[in-house]
């Protein structure tokens, strides 16, 4: 089993964020979730999670952009590694995948995927994202 880390997942679609919980959950992480960016704001606020995990397009087409940079350039969360996944380019043909870390930066993200996303190279990218959190605490 792995830490005991908490992971938000901010996703309004309700079957990805059910089988990522279920992924996750099976790994030792606690998972939160919320529906919506404004909804995902008050959790990360309540939780103050070690991960979150966010759609790109939800209650807006940018809403997971606004609320990753809200989180971002707020100086007690800022910390929090933000995985941003998409289905923007299956679903408008627009290609926002950031290829540099300027790019991810400009996104104010730690990684992104498009989606669909196997739930092995989720659980890869969260693993990656929490050591490198753990790796910069310890620094």
């Amino acid at each position: 089993m792995k830490t005991s880390a908490t992971i938000l997942i901010v996703d309004d679609d309700l079957d990805f964020v059910e089988i990522s919980r279920i992924s996750l959950e099976r790994q030792g992480y606690q998972v939160r979730s919320a529906h919506s960016a404004k909804e995902g704001w008050k959790m990360v606020e309540r939780e103050k999670p070690d991960l979150i995990v966010m759609d790109l397009m939800m209650e807006n087409l940018d809403a997971g952009m606004i609320l990753s940079q809200k989180i971002k350039k707020h100086s007690v969360y800022s910390s929090i590694p933000v995985l941003m996944l998409t289905s923007i380019t299956r679903d408008t043909g627009l290609d926002f995948t950031p290829r540099t870390e300027e790019d991810l930066r400009k996104l104010n993200v730690d990684d992104f995927c498009v989606k669909p996303i196997k739930m092995k190279a989720l659980l890869e990218k969260v693993d990656k994202l929490l050591a490198g959190k753990s790796k910069a605490g310890k620094g």
